[in-house]
């Protein structure tokens, strides 16, 4: 997605960090929903999935920070993002661990596209504050999806009509977030 400039009361600067901050709400619900599940039927995934959830609420910290330093609100999808993201993750995680892992490789591969085009749409505007908070995030971010990857998340046959629908649903929100 290419990154302009808004013609609405919100610039696009604003609109990507409260976008960022409600993703990385829903992030924090995947894992949350998946953790529940993997609890009760797949228990040797629980350590590899307790180390995300520590990134993604700091990533969701850095982008409060910012919206409130601007004095802005949450994004009016907050609440959705987040339910969308539990249920998500409990149904990524009923399909065992290919299916958490095609999940996280398909969010991740569309964030961290994404976070490219915010870094270089930021650049170009100066601001800087803005571009911080994204940077800080984009390294865990492709850590995440490349775990995604190197677990099977992407290359197995059987997941791919969930990465695809999944990395569509995830385009979808950012874009709807972003109008």
């Amino acid at each position: 997605m290419r990154y302009i400039d808004s013609h609405s009361g919100l610039d696009t600067s604003r609109k990507i960090l409260k976008v960022n901050h409600a993703g990385e709400f829903a992030a924090v619900n995947i894992y949350r929903s998946r953790l529940v599940v993997c609890r009760i039927v797949m228990r040797d995934l629980v350590p590899l999935l307790e180390e995300f959830p520590a990134d993604e609420k700091r990533h969701l910290a850095i982008f409060w920070t910012e919206i409130r330093r601007r004095n802005g609100v949450k994004c009016k999808s907050y609440w959705l993002c987040g339910l969308g993201g539990y249920c998500m993750g409990i149904a990524s995680a009923l399909l065992g661990r290919r299916g958490i892992m095609a999940c996280r490789w398909a969010v991740e591969s569309v964030v961290v596209n994404h976070l490219h085009h915010q870094i270089a749409y930021l650049k170009n505007k100066h601001d800087l504050p803005a571009l911080e908070a994204v940077e800080a995030i984009l390294e865990d971010e492709q850590n995440h999806r490349d775990t995604g990857f190197a677990a099977g998340g992407a290359g197995n046959i059987r997941v791919k009509p969930l990465r695809f629908a999944i990395s569509s649903f995830t385009e979808a929100v950012i874009r709807f977030g972003m109008r």
